[in-house]
């Protein structure tokens, strides 16, 4: 079974802010190439037996992509597709909007963004929301890492802080996206350490150097078995990022450097991130 853990849905014409349009102007990035993004995505993760989606709430850099829009999106395709909501611990009534995205819509997991929220991941908002994660057996998929937007502390993504919130909260099954990029060796530290603590390597294999010695660095520390597969759709799209993981060792070319086993790149390819982060399999719904 393949298990895209990480794919978004999004309207950029509604669902960007001024600040995240701003942003992606300084950085040549055009949102008009992601107009009609559900049918794309729909027939992109069909890669994958299982995907994962999210939207994004960050009010602190422009993101206001409503939960009950992914919710809706999710339905068109039950039997392949798992809901998450994106909790904005910034804004008011956070802990509302999660209690409704879980017990009304679906919701069997939480994306966390503090880089995006303007939020550092040990804040006592966020401890609020840990701890109601931990009551209802939901797992939390942070972004971790950099990022083009501008304004909050890049800080606040580091890896190494999610090791207290790991520390204070040992049974919550989290997920550090990008392996933390460009702090993999971090995220390495952190996932090694800590049993329910997993990483993905999204959006990773399109800058090829580094993709390899990432992987190059969880070979040595054994640590390649915490590591899901997940594509970042749509910034690539599943075919792509399992193409992009299958083919690392090409930039090797003649150079005698260590190619990364097979074993490795196809165990994370196939790891079941169902069981791992205890969500339903909806492939069994019988929908």
């Amino acid at each position: 079974m393949i298990i895209d853990i990480h794919t978004h849905i999004f309207r950029p014409d509604t669902d960007f802010g001024p600040k995240l349009l701003a942003d992606m102007e300084r950085c040549k990035i055009d949102p008009t190439i992601w107009r009609n993004l559900g049918e794309k995505h729909l027939e992109s993760t069909k890669a994958a037996d299982v995907a994962i989606v999210f939207g994004l709430q960050a009010s602190a850099t422009g993101w206001n992509i409503p939960n009950d829009m992914v919710a809706a999106h999710v339905a068109l395709a039950p039997s392949r597709l798992l809901y998450f909501a994106s909790i904005d611990p910034a804004l008011p009534g956070f802990m509302d909007e999660l209690e409704k995205c879980h017990q009304q819509d679906g919701a069997v997991g939480v994306k966390m963004s503090p880089l995006y929220q303007d939020v550092h991941p040990c804040d006592p908002r966020c401890y609020q929301i840990y701890r109601y994660c931990m009551k209802h057996g939901l797992p939390v998929l942070f972004h971790a890492g950099t990022s083009f937007v501008s304004g909050t502390p890049l800080d606040y993504s580091r890896p190494v802080h999610f090791d207290r919130v790991a520390v204070s909260f040992p049974d919550l099954r989290m997920v550090l996206a990008h392996l933390g990029h460009p702090w993999e060796g971090e995220t390495i530290a952190v996932i090694r350490r800590h049993a329910n603590v997993y990483a993905d390597l999204s959006a990773l294999y399109y800058r090829p150097w580094q993709f390899y010695n990432s992987m190059q660095l969880l070979v040595e520390y054994r640590a390649h078995e915490k590591v899901l597969f997940g594509s970042d759709f749509p910034f690539t799209t599943t075919t792509d990022s399992l193409n992009g993981v299958r083919n690392i060792n090409h930039i090797l070319a003649n150079s005698g450097l260590p190619s990364i086993p097979k074993e490795v790149t196809e165990g994370i390819i196939h790891r079941n991130a169902l069981d791992l982060l205890g969500l339903p399999d909806p492939t069994k719904s019988g929908v």
